[in-house]
């Protein structure tokens, strides 16, 4: 049909360019529940939102202003900061259910929304059974605790032993440049608050049937992935390997200035390309666009995500 066309029968049977009247949508623009469940074999994984942080050029050392929003503009996005999501999942087995992350708290006024995100999802904090931590850093583990007291009262915390070692050791800290010092402390809070139920892990770890831990070292000590198997689907939750989208995928070797040790994050991230575009794997990641689940497919001399679509259950 042509637009002239369009508009004319449009127009006779009452609809217009704008909301119809009584709608009250104009002046709401909150989203719905950012809430997207899918399955992984047995197991029902619950993608969550927590909100996002805003990342402009200055947070990639290695990557200069005009290449940022080069990228920015590339992939179709406003130039100047990079809205990054900050997603958290729900690993449901049936039995037993394990959060993977806990986002931000109250770090920032964007962030901190996993209490509204997990209720809409029809989970309490109670059910939760087991706490996965990717690793330490602030936006991960803000909503773990507040006051000194576990949000998840019922739940084991489960971390690298690397990354315990290195945020909870008052040397590093005191070496550590003053604006980052508040990660220590933070990081100190939330163990502290689950210590008599806190499992430190070392390498290729067995978390639950099905749930094993996979040391991505580089943006921290003991930064950890977690895949999923069950039955012939796998879904690999790979942390902080990715934090800008569309600046990394093309660039694996563009790092954020919070990695902890850049040239291992630099190698993990192209390790992890590698592994997820050779092996056809899903991935997961906190910082992908939400619900963050997609597959890594190879492009010249980088790579580009292609997320997975929506999945329809019955």
């Amino acid at each position: 049909m042509k637009r002239r066309s369009f508009i004319k029968k449009s127009s006779a049977l009452g609809f217009s360019a704008t909301l119809l009247p009584g709608t009250g949508l104009a002046g709401n623009l909150a989203q719905v529940s950012a809430v997207q469940r899918f399955r992984v074999g047995d197991f029902t994984v619950t993608a969550l939102s927590d909100g996002f942080l805003e990342l402009n050029s200055a947070v990639f050392p290695s990557t200069d202003d005009v290449a940022f929003q080069k990228a920015l503009n590339d992939a179709f996005l406003d130039e100047g900061a990079y809205r990054a999501a900050l997603n958290v999942y729900v690993v449901d087995d049936g039995t037993n259910i394990h959060l993977i992350d806990t986002g931000g708290g109250g770090m920032s006024p964007t962030v901190g929304q996993l209490s509204d995100s997990l209720k809409a999802a029809g989970y309490s904090p109670e059910q939760i059974n087991t706490l996965l931590l990717t690793h330490l850093h602030p936006d991960h583990i803000g909503g773990a605790a507040a006051g000194g007291v576990p949000t998840f009262v019922n739940a084991e915390l489960v971390v690298s032993g690397a990354d315990h070692s290195f945020f909870t050791n008052a040397d590093i800290k005191a070496q550590a440049p003053e604006n980052v010092r508040p990660f220590f402390d933070m990081a100190g809070a939330a163990v502290d608050a689950y210590a008599d139920k806190l499992r430190l892990i070392e390498g290729d770890a067995e978390i639950a049937p099905g749930i094993t831990a996979m040391p991505l070292p580089g943006h921290t000590p003991g930064h950890t992935g977690y895949v999923l198997s069950s039955g012939d689907e796998t879904l690999f939750i790979w942390g902080d390997i990715v934090h800008a989208p569309p600046l990394q995928f093309a660039n694996p070797n563009a790092g954020i200035a919070f990695d902890v040790d850049s040239d291992a994050a630099a190698a993990t991230r192209a390790k992890a390309f590698d592994m997820a575009s050779a092996d056809r794997l899903m991935v997961a990641g906190m910082h992908l666009t939400f619900p963050g689940v997609g597959h890594v497919v190879k492009s010249g001399t980088g790579y580009d995500f292609e997320p997975a679509g929506w999945q329809y259950l019955s």
